[in-house]
């Protein structure tokens, strides 16, 4: 029983912090709740770690995609169109996940920071 309730609590976007709006939209979202529940247990990307594939997905349709810096994949959106899931994914893994302008998963504030250290050292 206590796998389950462990289990329960890690699917319940009510526990992560989250404002309402994006707690119903996750909620609402069932597929892809499952799948950041999932996520954020993955560890922190490493710091000095470069992604060779950089895709940026709207409303989980791929929108952009980067291979070694190269455009691979640009695709036309309306311009006043606002996705509600923005997700960031380095070599095929979640990077940065949001819902509007609020982040769920951040797995890249340790290469920021160490970037940011590395400014502060020269």
């Amino acid at each position: 029983m206590p796998t389950k309730t462990l289990r329960n609590k890690h699917l319940d976007p009510a526990l992560w912090g989250l404002s309402k709006q994006a707690i119903k939209a996750l909620n609402n979202e069932p597929t892809i709740l499952q799948s950041l529940a999932a996520d954020r247990l993955l560890p922190p990307l490493p710091p000095g770690y470069v992604p060779k594939v950089i895709e940026v997905l709207f409303d989980d349709v791929p929108y952009i995609r980067t291979e070694d810096g190269v455009v691979t994949r640009l695709r036309e959106c309306l311009e006043d169109y606002q996705p509600s899931f923005i997700e960031y994914r380095f070599d095929d893994e979640v990077a940065l996940f949001q819902i509007g302008g609020e982040i769920i998963i951040n797995r890249i504030e340790g290469i920021a920071k160490v970037s940011v250290l590395q400014d502060l050292l020269k």
